[in-house]
């Protein structure tokens, strides 16, 4: 006897490009197009009201299986305040844990014509299979395996040469080690990027040969790159009309977060660039010592000349002091952000008014 699908599914971590991934396919599942809009349901965790949960899965699916309900980001409610448990009072934590009890105990209500997917873009502790705590969503559905299916999903880290020349093997086709390093140092960690570059490589190599570090370095991110150091140029220019059209143009073509991801980026770039050409230095330290900002990942190849060049003309429109205020300000975006206290598109709108005066 085949063992029932799961009516549950949490997806978790800070790849969010691979959760969006799995989600895909499984509402790739339901058929055609037509079919998709009618079963598929999706909820903004940041409004969505826990009480309506039943409500939302316990309509019948229209010519599938089953219906697909995703949440986004809802485990928040559920969880006490930045500060820690610590700062509640008793009464307060019991209210806590009831309404946890009350979300598990719908959560098992859910009907075998739904699939339920909770995606929260964070690690859940306890939910990779490494020890220490545990978190209570994770402890429930270790207790309920026959109906809940889990999984954490995790950056490639210092890991992402080998993430790129596996993927370039699933898409048909091979990269070197050499060149799987240097897109890595081009993309950082940013794992949708790197799909987007590698699966354009591939395409000029026509998948009849490995790519090349040569090819890497010649073809790959600059479109990415000049888009962001295009909206980066009008804020530095203080053209606030400026850098809200490039800003639109780019929500056009990416998430809003791959875009704050790679302004942060941007900028830890630049207080570096700033700090060699105060103490002296030019094009040659720039190239060698950026390769070393990669997150969780350290290149072994200097970045290329244009790319250098770029980081120095755009460093001198700013002081060394005026661009540590920006980098703490968007740390301070970011951590707002991850704890829902604003979403990305409005803390970039913030960001550029804030910055272009």
């Amino acid at each position: 006897m085949d063992r029932e699908k799961p009516r549950i599914y949490i997806f978790h971590g800070d790849d969010e490009y691979a959760i969006a991934r799995d989600v895909a396919g499984l509402v790739s599942n339901l058929g055609e197009q037509a079919l998709k809009e009618a079963n598929l349901t999706r909820l903004d965790g940041s409004s969505f009201n826990p009480e309506s949960l039943i409500e939302e899965v316990s309509p019948m699916p229209f010519l599938a299986d089953r219906r697909i309900v995703v949440l986004e980001d809802g485990l928040g409610r559920f969880e006490p305040p930045p500060e820690g448990s610590a700062q509640l009072t008793k009464a307060q934590r019991e209210a806590l844990k009831e309404k946890r009890l009350k979300f598990t105990g719908d959560l098992e209500k859910v009907p075998a014509t739904s699939a339920l997917v909770l995606v929260e873009h964070r690690l859940l502790p306890g939910g990779d299979g490494r020890g220490g705590s545990t978190h209570w969503l994770v402890e429930w559905a270790d207790k309920h395996p026959e109906i809940v299916f889990i999984k954490s999903f995790l950056l490639p880290g210092r890991k992402m040469d080998q993430w790129i020349m596996s993927r370039a093997v699933e898409f048909g086709g091979q990269i070197e080690p050499s060149a799987a390093g240097a897109l890595a140092g081009l993309v950082g960690g940013d794992t949708r990027l790197s799909d987007q570059e590698l699966k354009k490589l591939l395409d000029y190599v026509d998948y009849s040969r490995p790519i090349s570090r040569e090819e890497v370095l010649e073809l790959s991110v600059d479109s990415s790159l000049a888009d962001v150091f295009g909206l980066v140029d009008a804020i530095g220019m203080k053209k606030e009309p400026a850098a809200m059209k490039e800003l639109r143009r780019l929500l056009e073509q990416q998430l809003p977060s791959s875009i704050f991801n790679m302004v942060i980026r941007q900028f830890r770039f630049l207080i570096l660039t700033r700090e060699i050409l105060d103490n002296g230095g030019g094009g040659s330290e720039v190239s060698e010592q950026l390769r070393f900002l990669q997150p969780r990942h350290k290149s072994r190849y200097p970045l290329p000349d244009w790319m250098a060049r770029k980081f120095i003309a755009q460093a001198k429109r700013f002081s060394l002091l005026e661009l540590e205020r920006i980098y703490r300000r968007l740390l301070v975006m970011d951590e707002e952000i991850k704890t829902g206290r604003t979403t990305t598109g409005l803390a970039l709108d913030l960001f550029i008014s804030e910055i272009s005066v």
